[in-house]
């Protein structure tokens, strides 16, 4: 394969941060070719904005003094507010979001995207959102469980986004609350609740009892709905979600609410979660561990196949904010795995991936300037095998991206 096919076009990041979450960074991402975490990033960027955006024009928290009527008023009007903007932005986004994901899916083998069909939540309506595609002549049933996965994939990707900033800066604020729970809670949410036939995981489970089943069912709607539960209930963020929205913002009326991590020795920090990811080969069920130092964060992730699945297992590890220099940062991200067989065409040839692979990506923050905006340059270089790994492409490439970042001051 030639060197340009194999190279990731290089990009512009906007990294926009605010000045009271002085580690956390938000990316608005240019690239010619329509990509997952390039979605991610601009709409995890945007969430950041509106924040901003909102803050500026709504600043008061408490429309009335907090006389006995204001006690009552204050709290209905916050929950008013909630609905009727931060429900409505967040849904349409981060539904837009899991249909694209399934749009990009097809474009990666060759199909195209015909139209998508937006609804309106519950109590607006009751009819889900769609995405209409148009399939390549030649496909194969792994491409098929891609399409299935590919928009609960897309949410993964700006909810570890989310989780990696709150870690970050130990603060949860209440407009990330929803698009938390709605991104990380999308693949184990529609799982365990959603009984459409026409749904993805139904979809998915399908596919995928056809291709490994050999006439019997290896992958059960129960096993996929503990899966699914446990994984709801054994992420503590989904904890801390609810709490900075209702309980700190609704009635206390703070904008945000610190989140705890478990202390060990030296000033390191500690928090576990699990959960479970759907692959072209069936799910991985992943054991997550973030530990904080400092200013730094690492997460080091293990994971592996249902055991009525073919054999697979992942390790994965990522390091952000590294100081070297005052003016000077890196982050790191890597991953090793063996995967069963993946057959998927690319321009109408048949490839097989199995065995061992794996993924490698550095980043070098160079702050320049600082006044009450904070702005830098940022470059971005890796390298991926062929194979499966969030968010990314099935084929090998080097990545090779750089851009600009900057942070926003207060309001």
């Amino acid at each position: 394969m030639e060197m340009k096919k194999k190279v990731i076009l290089p990009i512009m990041l906007f990294v926009i941060t605010s000045l009271n979450y002085a580690n956390s960074a938000y990316n608005l991402v240019y690239e010619k070719q329509f990509h997952q975490t390039l979605l991610a990033e601009n709409l995890h960027a945007g969430f950041h904005i509106y924040d901003y955006l909102d803050s500026y024009f709504v600043p008061k928290i408490n429309v009335f003094p907090q006389t006995n009527y204001g006690r009552i008023i204050n709290p209905i009007f916050r929950l008013s507010k909630l609905f009727f903007t931060n429900y409505l932005i967040v849904d349409y986004m981060l539904t837009m979001n899991h249909e694209l994901g399934h749009g990009y899916r097809m474009i990666e083998a060759g199909g195209s995207i015909i139209d998508i069909k937006y609804n309106l939540p519950p109590p607006f309506n009751n009819e889900f959102s769609w995405i209409n595609l148009k399939r390549p002549e030649n496909f194969t049933k792994q491409q098929e469980l891609m399409i299935n996965l590919g928009g609960s994939e897309s949410n993964l990707i700006i909810s570890d986004l989310m989780r990696k900033n709150i870690l970050l800066d130990q603060k949860f604020n209440y407009k990330y609350s929803w698009p938390y729970m709605y991104s990380s809670g999308d693949m184990p949410g529609y799982t365990a609740f959603i009984t459409n036939p026409n749904g993805d995981p139904i979809r998915y489970r399908r596919n995928l009892n056809t291709l490994y089943g050999d006439g019997k069912e290896v992958l059960t709607r129960k096993k996929m709905r503990n899966y699914s539960l446990i994984a709801l209930c054994t992420d503590p963020m989904n904890y801390y979600a609810l709490k900075a929205v209702f309980y700190d913002y609704i009635i206390k009326g703070k904008n945000s609410s610190k989140v705890r991590m478990i202390n060990l020795k030296n000033g390191l920090k500690y928090l576990p979660r699990f959960r479970f990811e759907y692959t072209p080969y069936g799910p991985e069920l992943v054991y997550q561990n973030y530990f904080k130092f400092d200013s730094t964060l690492m997460q080091f992730s293990f994971s592996h196949s249902d055991s009525e699945l073919p054999d697979s297992w992942r390790i994965a590890a990522n390091i952000w904010n590294i100081k070297s220099t005052e003016k000077l940062s890196f982050n790191f991200s890597g991953q090793i795995w063996h995967q069963p067989e993946i057959q998927f065409y690319q321009n109408d040839k048949l490839i097989n991936v199995d065995g061992l692979g794996g993924k490698i990506i550095s980043t070098i923050n160079y702050e320049i300037v600082k006044n009450k905006h904070l702005y830098g340059l940022t470059f971005q270089i890796g390298y991926k095998s062929n194979g499966y790994s969030l968010g990314e492409r099935l084929k090998e490439g080097l990545i090779i991206r750089s851009g600009l970042f900057f942070q926003l001051g207060n309001n």
